[in-house]
């Protein structure tokens, strides 16, 4: 089943985060939600017991040797490997300090050429070094043991664990991928570690790139796509209401420009309005906040929505002053204010209780939270205030679909299907219904049908990206045809160069087929393009999973399979 919506465009299907989860991963034998965390406990997995089958038999010889000292000269490698028993039993005996001398010995007496037995003594003194949290020393027992041998998985998993508590982040998200590749992407303890730090990792990188960043407005289709997610227009003004000394005012050029689809200039033009304290400067607020939130530029977009929250509770205002608090609240999610976000939804229901969009909006972020009964609440009462609203309706169908699964409520997963059915036949010309029906019916595997409502979608919206990017899902899914997905998420790209969802599946696309080089390359275009910093957090979670699986491969040596049909 689809997760989340990805923003406000009513779009919906595979997450950044579940594609993050997938990257190098066949879907097919990852079940994500299933994952349990668990250490492994075997006492015996932290140091090398044995070198071969014999090696149990030839301890027992050697204490009784040593014992009645009736043995004859040992050899430099029986001498490494006596050392090492000796380093072993003072290991479990938790006296780690004289277990690290004993391994210590054993490197120093090992001959060189035996390359396999001096990996194994390192990487038991970095076993001991571990105990005593001596991070550094771990690091750099587990470096020369994987020299010795660049697939030594148990020298990886312990590198991996110093890196992460030393902070060494990347480091330690090398050291984790290469062990997951190893060991065919089976212990959970490190798929569950790999996608902590690289959730860690991203959120840093976001935080600092994002501040540099230059601001920029996505594609003129995601503009119409957010500004069409509100029913009430509070931008246009009644010309015949207004006085002809305004008809060539900043605001109106901006009006104009708006409904022309040319944005680029539409702050400037409201900077001017509200600088020469024009008629419409409230109005003129409201808009550039708007612009700013699409752009991204939060604390700009917040400014704005406060001078026009803070007109007070005229009746004039009230659509101005909802709608400032509806997307002002939609910031204050993403900063993580919770609180503070509801509570501005409130307050947008007290200026004005009938007005549909506040009820979508909320509903969408209870979704977003996981308050699904709260979410089905608000977008039914969004129906009830506006039938004309085919948002509203969107998101109670696919909050049906979470509910049922929640539930395992077949009925209600009826519901969900007979509600977007009765959508798309009463809004016939919305590309969105057509869209999510048949994601819909993917995720319930009749792809045949499933597929008709997409290419319904993709003929009444040509030129909307995603609904390719999801046909290409779905051909993945169903015909696992790879070729085909990547020619409609091409076309995506080719429709809307500026649309990160495609670019970040065909990203991924890539890093299943083993070309990381090509998936990098995708990952950073889209970071350039992604709107909020958590989804450049979740963007620079995918590049580095990306890096980190193009060095660990070529560091050791294999080829990965092509995972091309894997969603």
């Amino acid at each position: 089943m689809s997760e989340i919506p990805k923003d406000s465009q009513e779009t919906f299907g595979l997450t950044k985060k579940e594609l993050a989860l997938y990257i190098g991963v066949p879907v097919t034998a990852l079940c994500v939600a299933g994952l349990a965390y668990y250490y492994l406990t075997k006492g015996s997995s932290a140091i090398e017991e044995t070198t071969d089958e014999t090696e149990t038999s030839k301890q027992d010889a050697t204490t009784k040797a040593d014992s009645d000292e009736a043995a004859a000269e040992k050899t430099p490698e029986q001498l490494a490997q006596s050392a090492k028993l000796k380093g072993n039993k003072y290991f479990k005996g938790g006296k780690y300090d004289s277990a690290i001398e004993c391994y210590t010995e054993a490197i120093t007496l090992c001959p060189k050429e035996k390359s396999d037995d001096i990996a194994t003594f390192y990487q038991n003194r970095a076993a001991a070094h571990e105990k005593m949290k001596n991070w550094q020393e771990v690091i750099d027992d587990c470096t020369q043991a994987i020299k010795l041998m660049p697939k030594y998985t148990k020298a990886l998993a312990r590198r991996a664990r110093a890196n992460d508590n030393v902070g060494k982040k990347i480091d330690c998200l090398e050291d984790v991928t290469a062990v997951c590749l190893l060991e065919g992407f089976q212990n959970q303890e490190f798929m569950i570690m790999a996608d902590r730090i690289l959730k860690e990792v991203g959120k840093e990188l976001a935080a600092k790139y994002i501040k540099e960043r230059k601001p920029t407005l996505p594609s003129s289709f995601f503009v119409k796509s957010y500004l069409d997610s509100f029913s009430t227009d509070v931008f246009s003004i009644n010309l015949e209401d207004k006085p002809e000394e305004t008809e060539s005012t900043p605001y109106l050029m901006a009006i104009n420009d708006l409904s022309d689809k040319k944005y680029d200039d539409i702050i400037n033009l409201c900077t001017e309005e509200i600088e020469k304290d024009g008629v419409f400067k409230v109005k003129a607020a409201l808009l550039r906040g708007t612009m700013y939130t699409l752009e991204s530029s939060v604390d700009k977009a917040m400014a704005d929505f406060e001078r026009v929250v803070s007109t007070g509770d005229e009746p004039a205002f009230s659509k101005l002053v909802s709608n400032a608090l509806i997307k002002r609240a939609s910031l204050k999610m993403q900063q993580a204010k919770d609180a503070e976000c509801f509570d501005d939804f409130e307050r947008a229901v007290n200026v004005d209780k009938d007005n549909a969009d506040v009820y979508h909006h909320r509903g969408q972020l209870y979704f977003l939270t996981e308050k699904l009964e709260e979410a089905k609440k608000d977008f039914e009462k969004a129906i009830a205030l506006n039938e004309s609203f085919v948002a509203p309706r969107l998101q109670l169908g696919y909050c049906l679909c979470k509910l049922a699964m929640k539930m395992f409520s077949a009925g209600m997963m009826q519901d969900a299907n007979k509600l977007l059915e009765q959508t798309t036949k009463k809004f016939p010309e919305s590309a969105e219904a057509w869209s999510l029906y048949g994601q819909l019916l993917q995720d319930q595997q009749q792809f045949q049908e499933a597929e008709d409502k997409l290419e319904k979608a993709i003929d009444l919206q040509p030129q909307n990206p995603t609904s390719y990017v999801y046909k290409a899902l779905l051909c993945l899914q169903w015909k696992r045809d790879f070729e085909a997905a990547n020619q409609l998420i091409r076309k995506a790209i080719a429709i809307d160069d500026k649309c990160d969802f495609a670019y970040e599946t065909l990203a991924t696309l890539e890093v299943q087929r083993g070309n990381s080089e090509e998936a990098i390359k995708l990952f950073n275009k889209a970071i350039d393009l992604v709107r909020t910093e958590a989804e450049m957090a979740q963007t620079f979670s995918l590049l580095e999973a990306a890096k980190a699986q193009s060095k660990a491969t070529k560091n050791l040596g294999i080829t990965l399979p092509l995972q091309g049909a894997a969603f």
